[in-house]
């Protein structure tokens, strides 16, 4: 386990460019930090929900040069995109994943199952995926084009089965030594998260996004920039017109990066949103736009050789544009530690403390304090092992926009427990397995629940 994957699921949520420490993720995606010092992206929060957040079956980064290096060249910082920046020139992959889930709607029991008049609370289903990628780089420019299909059909739940794809473009420019920048187009469609929506129907999102960005280099451990960027959610099945939403924001970002591999960022964002479709008639109860400032400071300080500490603290204040009484502000802090025990073992551990919104235009807020702690044991470069072990506790706040509050608060507390394993049978070939054990205990009715998955994935790369 990567700590630079800590996070939380975006279930639901849009994730819009940023700045600050150098980021990568996109709409379904955990925050990453990543040590690409010369791409700076940052995750912008617009609205979330605090789900777990279960291992993908990816390869991760590995802790000898070699395995490391065979990472890079077979995957980007995140599972769907292509691998940027390491000038392979085109790839092919298929990957076939096969999995079982014990609750695949995330139901309180089989008395919720029976009310949902659903036969069963698991089911088999699998996953194929094809990519294919293209990155070419000329006189300092870098040109890089990917795209994702992936099949997903389930035994008994077949209204479930559905294509998913992502397209995603970059120009990486520069100009000079001083000057260097990312025009990117995304369209990205993937399925609501159940924990989230807790509704047994098939919904698909599709998000698009229009980024750009550009840095200066004002000395050579000083740049400052500016990234801005604008897209929305829908969904064409007309599952959820409720919830599709346009949005855009800008970010302002200084940053120190000495050679020392050290980064500290400090970064002002202003991003909004709207949702089309909701009603704002007189006496409806939905919020239709927001807007939200942040102001944090990020860094990721190498203490010795492999061993890194990561700290992000930072400030948030939302308003709304119907029901003031729903605007909130509050603090936001990570502190994080990775430690290479060995060449061949990793430990590391974070906590966190957030104020986020927890619905979309239903805008109550949550508060969320979280624990993670994993474990990676790299056997030989092309055989790991990764455990994780995570713990959240998220009391929700605020009026959901009724005009009334309620004296009791809802409260849930999740526990989620993961091992995965890769094999890496030959340089374009590997094997993933992972468990995963999950448990939420809610004091709200109908809320809690638990589940278990187990996976295989057979993946190539050509």
């Amino acid at each position: 386990m990567d700590l630079r994957e800590f996070g939380v699921r975006v279930g639901g949520a849009l994730l819009l460019f940023g700045a600050g420490l150098p980021v990568l993720a996109d709409d379904l995606s955990p925050l990453r930090v990543s040590t690409l010092l010369g791409e700076p992206r940052r995750a912008v929060l617009l609205f979330e929900s605090d789900e777990l957040n279960p291992p993908d079956l990816t390869l991760t980064r590995g802790l000898g040069d070699e395995s490391a290096q065979r990472a890079a060249e077979e995957r980007g910082s995140a599972p769907l995109d292509l691998p940027l920046g390491r000038g392979i020139g085109s790839r092919i992959s298929i990957g076939e994943t096969i999995a079982y889930d014990s609750n695949v709607f995330r139901l309180s029991g089989p008395a919720a199952a029976k009310s949902a008049q659903l036969a069963r609370m698991g089911d088999w289903y699998s996953v194929t995926r094809l990519g294919l990628g293209l990155d070419k780089a000329y006189a300092g420019q870098q040109w890089v084009l990917d795209y994702d299909l992936s099949l997903a059909r389930y035994g008994a739940f077949e209204f479930l089965n559905h294509n998913a794809s992502t397209a995603v473009g970059r120009w990486r420019w520069t100009a000079g030594p001083e000057w260097n920048g990312e025009l990117s187009a995304e369209h990205r469609e993937a399925p609501d998260d159940f924990a989230y929506y807790r509704q047994q129907q098939r919904s698909l999102a599709v998000t698009r996004q229009l980024t750009g960005s550009a840095f200066y280099r004002l000395v050579p451990d000083w740049q400052v920039g500016v990234q801005a960027g604008q897209g929305s959610r829908r969904y064409p099945d007309g599952s959820r017109p409720g919830n599709e939403i346009d949005f855009a924001g800008v970010d302002t970002v200084l940053r120190y990066v000495p050679a020392s591999g050290a980064v500290v960022a400090i970064t002002r964002r202003r991003a909004s949103g709207q949702y089309p479709n909701v009603p704002t008639v007189s006496g409806g109860q939905s919020e239709s736009r927001f807007e939200q400032d942040e102001l944090f400071a990020d860094a990721s300080l190498p203490i010795k050789s492999g061993t890194r500490a990561l700290l992000r603290v930072g400030t948030v204040k939302r308003t709304y544009g119907r029901f003031p009484q729903n605007d909130y502000s509050g603090r936001n802090a990570l502190a994080g530690l990775e430690w290479k025990v060995t060449p061949r073992t990793q430990l590391s551990g974070a906590l966190r403390y957030d104020v986020e919104p927890a619905q979309d235009f239903v805008s109550s807020y949550v508060a969320t304090k979280g624990l993670r702690l994993g474990a990676l044991w790299e056997y030989s470069p092309k055989l790991r092992v990764e455990g994780r072990l995570e713990w959240r506790n998220a009391e929700f706040r605020g009026d959901p926009g009724l005009g009334v509050r309620t004296g009791a608060r809802r409260e849930d507390r999740g526990v989620l427990a993961s091992v995965a394993g890769t094999w890496q049978i030959s340089p374009g070939t590997r094997w993933i397995t992972a468990l995963t054990r999950e448990q939420r205990e809610s004091n709200e009715a109908g809320l809690s629940f638990n589940y278990w998955t187990l996976a295989g994935s057979l993946q190539w790369v050509f």
